[in-house]
């Protein structure tokens, strides 16, 4: 079928649904996205027009679980893949395409490049994380992702009320959630995240629409993914700021130094949200253009 823009559920066999975005050019090379954790796959909405300028077309699905997407219980990385973007993928008759993945996407945007090589032009990790289910890794991740990742598997119920709570101020206290969310944020992110209005809440109370979804991603982020980084055989860079406060800018090397046709690309003073300053790079990077452009100011 065509790739129209806009918002869109598709029903699979299976009976599940998977709401899925489009932004950009429908008619341009398509990018993948795999969402942040604890928002939806409404992460990509800032880099619409950027994409749509550069002719880039962005799919961009909830994981299960997630805002518009149902539950698959006990979900990991691959099985994600395979039930999910494969039939995706199909739907929209797309056979070619790159991939891109933010923070806890990152380790989705792998899968999808092991899983499906063969398809995969380019992958983007933008402040990603390596596997955490090696105990000395996992205690170098922060704080907050540790002890929600802890509470997923020991007391769910626990986690699903923090879930809930999450959703109820990101929708009763916009304004709260930006500042929070903002205040260890270098200033150009800063300034970036509060350009987008309301984006942050809106992706952050989709996130956690529905709490068991969200209990279901934490449990398969500490997890093991399925493949080593060492075996994923697409290009791929690693964008990483030097100053990110959730994912330790250590990271980045490590999984450039893991995956063989790995580079990294570090943003000293860089945090979390490089994903919006540096977007026009990151997608010319998945568009098959190496050179670095200047970023247009926030509107």
């Amino acid at each position: 079928m065509p790739v129209t823009r806009g918002d869109h559920v598709l029903e699979l066999e299976s009976g599940r649904t998977v709401g899925y975005s489009v932004y950009g050019d429908p008619n341009g090379q398509v990018v993948l996205n795999c969402h942040g954790g604890l928002v939806s796959g409404h992460d990509a909405a800032p880099a619409d027009e950027r994409a749509r300028a550069l002719g880039i077309c962005v799919v961009s699905p909830d994981r299960p679980g997630i805002g518009r997407t149902d539950r698959l219980p006990g979900h990991g990385m691959l099985p994600w893949v395979r039930a999910d973007v494969v039939p995706l993928l199909a739907h929209l008759g797309l056979d070619r395409f790159s991939v891109l993945g933010w923070s806890e996407g990152g380790q989705y945007a792998l899968a999808v490049a092991y899983e499906l090589g063969e398809q995969v032009l380019r992958c983007a990790v933008v402040a990603g994380c390596p596997p955490l289910d090696d105990a000395s890794t996992f205690r170098e991740l922060n704080r907050l992702d540790r002890r929600l990742s802890s509470l997923s598997t020991r007391a769910p119920g626990l986690a699903r009320g923090y879930f809930r709570l999450t959703g109820l101020l990101a929708e009763a206290a916009p304004r709260q959630v930006i500042r929070l969310a903002t205040r260890e944020l270098p200033a150009d992110e800063a300034e970036a995240v509060r350009a987008q209005g309301r984006w942050l809440p809106t992706i952050l109370g989709e996130g956690a629409h529905q709490p068991r979804g969200c209990v279901d991603e934490y449990r398969a982020m500490s997890a093991p993914w399925g493949f080593a980084p060492e075996d994923v055989g697409v290009p791929v860079a690693v964008f990483q700021g030097g100053a990110d406060v959730l994912v330790p800018p250590a990271w980045g090397q490590v999984l450039a130094d893991r995956i063989p046709r790995a580079t990294l690309r570090s943003v000293p003073g860089g945090g979390h949200f490089i994903a919006l300053t540096r977007s026009t790079d990151i997608l010319r990077y998945l568009a098959g253009s190496a050179e670095p452009v200047a970023e247009p100011p926030a509107s």
